[in-house]
């Protein structure tokens, strides 16, 4: 009577089970399969996805820091080499014997070189300097781009270029001045982007008539009449360089002999427009082979050294001092210095997710105007001599400096794309994925219990359950064994 099948189907049932715990005990996790998870495992996938996806940003994110990091640094660099190079420009002078006016191109062509060699910094292949085209160079390497190579033209010829075309072949700045009876008339030579334009005249007396500038070219007149002017009265001239700097003539009247900035009080009108004239021709001349040339460096500068969006452009000669403007480079005549991407948001030209809603920017092009400044300014101090000899050197040196000095302002950090502009927001993208990166680490931390919690077994309670399974299936079997030996002759005898 006693329900044999059953008892043995319970046996088999909790050795099963103590199977499984003795399974379990050994390999600390409740299922070997999702299967046996039940319904547990929907939740156990969705928390594997999500940490899979973490894991993926966080090494989006490791890779963004080495990029970043690398990026510091040669930002960092950079800026070291402009304010080296500020400071150099302040002190201004020749230094002890002139030193400074051989020493101060080299150093200027050295630090062209690891600025133009830090534009093409990579990392594993991938350049940092070009926007999102980061398979190739940014930049050209910095001695082709000051010599020129194959035919195509580099800085120092086009830089020589553009002076020709300001000087002129008189050195006047593609000026005209005429002396006709009591009349000197100052006038541009022709409508072109070339030389120094004239921008303003004011006298200090009543007895010299002045007209400014008008007409197409433009031309100004110096009068005088009666009474003549007196000993101490001034004529000042005001002209626009290439650079668009702005440079002043004052001649003053005096009853000696003139020396340089000063025009003799002559007999009458006439004769002392004629001083005017020759006085005003050499301070032209003077201001041109000085303070125009350094300006005329920094227009080549800002033309072959093009910005966002630019075009690199040349002089249309030769000959130099007639030419009539300015024509686009082509790849095929002139080192065309920037390869990269041309971006109105650099930062933005290359992005990386580091979350599910949060994406870095970390993009620089070596177009950036901080960056095209600082190599502007030292292009156009490398290719710059001042011989001994030449009696322009102290001045075109002195000249060149306050250029220099102007642009590498520290004021002008606050301009959209400086070098403290993308340095601070590197820094902020660094500081954002830094950030992440922490949030990151916390939840997978709290996902990893979860998941600990659905998936590990709890050793101590499966150990007291094998406990208990053993002494229900030794009693069990005990029992079984009893029931077996039942039968009517056992029981008879």
């Amino acid at each position: 009577m006693f329900p044999l099948a059953n008892g043995i189907k319970n046996i088999t049932s909790m050795k099963e089970r103590y199977d499984k715990l003795q399974s379990q005990l050994s390999s600390g996790e409740k299922a070997s399969t999702l299967a046996e998870m039940g319904s547990d495992r929907y939740f156990d996938l969705a928390l594997r996805q999500r940490i899979a996806r973490i894991d993926g940003y966080q090494q989006s994110i490791t890779t963004v820091n080495l990029r970043l990091e690398v990026l510091d640094t040669v930002m960092s660099r950079l800026d070291t080499v402009e304010a080296d190079a500020r400071a150099g420009a302040i002190s201004g002078g020749g230094g002890t014997t002139g030193i400074n006016y051989q020493t101060t191109p080299t150093l200027a062509a050295s630090r062209f070189d690891e600025v133009l060699t830090l534009m093409n910094t990579d990392i594993a292949g991938r350049y940092l300097f070009g926007g999102n085209r980061t398979d190739d160079r940014p930049v050209e390497t910095p001695y082709d781009l000051l010599n020129g190579v194959g035919g195509r033209a580099g800085f120092k010829q086009v830089a020589g270029e553009r002076k020709l075309a300001d000087l002129g072949t008189d050195h006047l700045g593609r000026l005209d001045i005429t002396s006709a009876t009591d009349t000197v008339t100052l006038a541009e030579d022709g409508v072109h982007p070339f030389g120094m334009k004239l921008s303003t005249i004011s006298t200090t007396t009543a007895n010299i008539a002045v007209t400014p500038p008008a007409g197409s070219p433009p031309q100004l007149t110096v009068q005088f009449g009666t009474p003549l002017p007196v000993a101490g009265d001034k004529v000042q001239i005001s002209f626009t360089m290439p650079d668009g700097t702005e440079e002043q003539i004052s001649l003053t009247a005096t009853t000696g002999t003139p020396i340089a900035g000063e025009f003799q009080i002559g007999a009458d009108a006439d004769a002392t427009a004629a001083s005017f004239g020759t006085a005003l021709t050499g301070a032209v001349q003077h201001l041109a082979e000085t303070k125009l040339v350094s300006a005329s460096a920094f227009a080549a500068a800002d033309s072959f050294f093009n910005g966002q969006g630019e075009q690199v452009m040349r002089v249309a000669g030769p000959p130099y001092d007639t030419s009539t403007g300015l024509v686009p480079a082509t790849s095929a005549n002139t080192m065309l210095w920037y390869k990269g991407e041309d971006s109105p948001d650099p930062r933005n030209s290359v992005t990386a997710r580091v979350g599910e809603g949060t994406v870095v920017g970390y993009g620089v092009q070596a177009n950036e105007s901080g960056i095209v400044n600082l190599v502007r300014t030292l292009a156009a101090v490398a290719v710059q001599n001042f011989p001994d000899s030449d009696p322009t050197s102290e001045e075109r040196y002195t000249s060149l400096m306050q250029r220099n000095s102007a642009r590498l302002a520290d004021t002008k950090d606050n301009n959209p794309g400086s070098l403290a502009a993308i340095t601070v927001e590197l820094g902020l993208a660094q500081s954002t994925a830094g950030a992440i990166d922490e949030r990151h680490t916390d939840h997978t931390a709290q996902l990893g219990n979860m998941l600990e919690r659905m998936e590990t077994a709890p050793t101590e309670t499966i150990a007291m359950e094998i406990l208990a399974l053993k002494t229900r299936l030794e009693a069990s079997y005990q029992t079984t064994a009893m029931l077996s030996q039942l039968s009517l002759v056992n029981y008879m005898r």
